[in-house]
């Protein structure tokens, strides 16, 4: 994949530069990125959230926006910390409103939320599907997925485990129970995000990538 890291460096350098000036205008706190393939990605913790004060989950943005412009999916990401937390707030979230229209608007059929996970957990890649809820219990896409990473060698991929998805406030589960669509969390561990290990970001792209254009 041509050039990975540059386009990570340089949509990172855009995305935390201008955070400061886009609270100062009161833009939206995220950026909605139009497709045709009616899969959408989200990276709802992009940059810090406020519920605890926690650090941006760092290329999750950056994946998203890759995966977007590779395969025209539609894609949402959030661009500066407004005091909330697009993964946990329900009342006055804009951003799970955004999706919701998106996904009736463009008549969506799959949702993957895409966030960062700490290394010190055990899997490479964690399923948060509620227990196949959010999915409306259609394992087939689970397996293609996992079929995806796998052909990519990413193999240590649970379901579940961590992160399971199963709290309304949860993307996943507030999007599939409001539009009944698919929708799976995705928790990358950090070795599959970081810059040093390029190899392991450019095989998940084409991982993710290779899912989306299935459809």
């Amino acid at each position: 994949m041509d050039n990975l890291i540059e386009r990570i460096t340089k949509f990172n350098e855009e995305l935390y530069s201008k955070e400061k000036s886009r609270l100062e205008n009161q833009e939206k706190s995220f950026k909605v990125i139009k497709g045709k393939i009616p899969i959408i990605v989200s990276a709802p913790h992009s940059i810090k959230q406020l519920r605890k004060v926690k650090e941006a989950e760092y290329q999750t943005g950056a994946i998203v926006s890759i995966l977007a412009e590779e395969t025209k999916c539609f894609a949402i990401y959030k661009t500066y910390n407004n005091f909330d937390d697009a993964n946990y707030d329900i009342e006055n979230n804009e951003y799970k409103e955004e999706i919701k229209h998106i996904v009736k608007e463009d008549n969506i059929k799959i949702l993957l939320d895409i966030h960062g996970a700490k290394d010190e957990h055990s899997f490479d890649i964690d399923l948060g599907t509620a227990y196949g809820e959010n999915i409306n219990n259609n394992i087939e896409i689970l397996k293609s997925l996992r079929d995806c990473f796998k052909k990519y060698k990413i193999e240590n991929v649970t379901e579940n485990e961590t992160f399971k998805a199963d709290s309304i406030r949860t993307i996943g589960k507030y999007i599939n129970k409001k539009t009944k669509i698919p929708c799976i969390q995705l928790e990358i561990s950090w070795k599959y995000r970081n810059l040093d290990n390029l190899d392991n970001i450019e095989r998940l792209i084409k991982a993710l990538k290779e899912f989306i254009l299935s459809f």
